[in-house]
């Protein structure tokens, strides 16, 4: 039978072991930094993905793809991500690739999607966790989406965009802190959108899907 001396330092010896396993585990669990992007759309599958109808889900999930890649093109070294910051440069480099239908799709699950960033994103099994930081209402998207369309309206006219058009192109799509849609629509609408023939089958599909909703698809 151990004295209490040996058994105090056995005791001790076990809790070094075991803290220096589970510091092992957690190591093994990481994952790369090109792993993150996957790693995050995969959780979205399974917590929010199978909620939604396909179109839906696959317009979040190509949203939330374009965004991580824009936050992990910032580098492992910027540990936090900024949301507002970050949606704003993902929804300007989208663009006229998508119709205006994408930002209504989009907008009617943002908040949703949010909630899955804070949730998740600061768990993600990195050696250095990352912070989410500067969250948006959903009137402040309201407003980037209205900003975002205002200026891919301007773009397609092929002139210059002036801060003064976008302005008063944005206050005309925001109003009331809303979207509205309908004026949205009646200036996209005669322009068309033209599918690119580099599109694969199933982004062809998706977008005609996104191309065959109307203005009070998007009136809740």
């Amino acid at each position: 039978m151990s004295r209490p001396g040996n058994y105090g330092k056995s005791s001790r010896l076990k809790q070094l072991r075991q803290l220096k396993r589970r510091k092992q585990q957690q190591a093994s669990r990481t994952i790369d930094w090109d792993q993150v992007e996957d790693f995050l759309l995969g959780r979205y599958h399974l917590v929010q993905g199978s909620k939604f109808p396909p179109l839906v889900d696959a317009t979040v999930q190509r949203f939330f793809s374009e965004w991580l890649q824009t936050a992990l093109a910032q580098g492992q070294q910027r540990v936090q991500w900024d949301v507002a910051a970050i949606t704003a440069t993902t929804l300007k480099r989208i663009g006229n690739q998508v119709p205006w239908q994408f930002y209504g799709v989009l907008l009617g699950q943002i908040m949703n999607w949010q909630r899955l960033l804070l949730r998740e994103g600061p768990v993600v099994p990195l050696s250095v966790p990352r912070q989410i930081v500067k969250p948006l209402t959903a009137t402040a998207y309201a407003g980037l989406v209205a900003d975002q369309l205002a200026v891919n309206l301007l773009t397609t006219m092929a002139t210059p965009v002036t801060p003064t058009q976008r302005e008063q192109l944005t206050a005309s799509f925001f109003v009331g802190g809303q979207v509205q849609w309908s004026a949205v629509g009646s200036l996209f609408s005669p322009l068309g959108f033209k599918i690119s023939a580099s599109a694969d089958d199933a982004t062809h599909q998706w977008l005609n899907e996104l191309l065959g909703l109307k203005v009070g698809d998007f009136h809740h």
